[in-house]
């Protein structure tokens, strides 16, 4: 069974599911689950909140980047601050809610929800952040200017390192630019694909009139 520590005005949630919520009056708590499927997500959460809660000690379950990412960003601490989350044992799941922000190192994710996955190993499967929009950045290495994304959704798969950037998608790092209704990127590979959706639309589009459903990427000429 769950415990929780008696500094709280929560009552004992359940094995199924654990909820905090930033409105609730609390100072610190602790929770340690024996689930056999989902001890491991939260063996230690660590809450500290005001009205906001701050989340640390979480697993290293996010994605190398879009790209190459700083190195170094991977042995750094994440830090979550949102207004609600959830852990679900039955469904495997980690929901937060309300101006999430997710930081380690040199990367921020940024979304009003985003849920984490995890399999039967305990190990996370796909991250979703929805947003308005979700956005992501990180310094990449040997690059001074930071890589940015943004899209209506994001979606991450681990087991395939596939991030799907879905719905009025943009990324660019200095003034090299890509937009997309789709971008998907490849970690493994380091490949990047953009895609326009066929419609009508598009087939009727005009050169220099504006077009979501159309790929437009940016390359600057070398500076002299």
């Amino acid at each position: 069974m769950d415990q929780v520590l008696q500094n709280t005005d929560l009552t004992s949630p359940t094995p199924e599911s654990c909820l905090v919520d930033s409105r609730r009056s609390f100072a610190r708590i602790e929770i340690f689950h024996n689930h056999d499927n989902f001890g491991e997500v939260w063996k230690r959460l660590c809450i500290e909140a005001s009205w906001k809660l701050i989340l640390i000690c979480l697993p290293l379950w996010l994605p190398v980047s879009l790209a190459h990412a700083l190195s170094t960003d991977r042995d750094q601490a994440i830090y979550i601050e949102a207004d609600w989350a959830e852990a679900n044992a039955t469904h495997k799941t980690v929901v937060y809610k309300g101006s999430v922000v997710i930081i380690q190192g040199s990367m921020r994710i940024e979304g009003e929800t985003i849920t984490l996955y995890y399999g039967e190993d305990r190990t996370l499967t796909k991250a979703e952040v929805e947003g308005r929009p979700a956005q992501f950045q990180q310094r990449l290495d040997g690059h001074a200017q930071k890589q940015h994304a943004k899209a209506n959704r994001m979606e991450y798969f681990a087991n395939r390192d596939l991030i799907f950037l879905l719905g009025n998608a943009h990324s660019w790092q200095g003034k090299q630019r890509v937009s997309a209704e789709q971008i998907e990127f490849d970690t493994k590979n380091s490949r990047v694909k953009a895609h326009g959706r066929l419609t009508r639309k598009s087939r009727d589009h005009k050169p220099g009139q504006p077009s979501k459903s159309r790929v437009r990427i940016v390359v600057p000429t070398k500076e002299n």
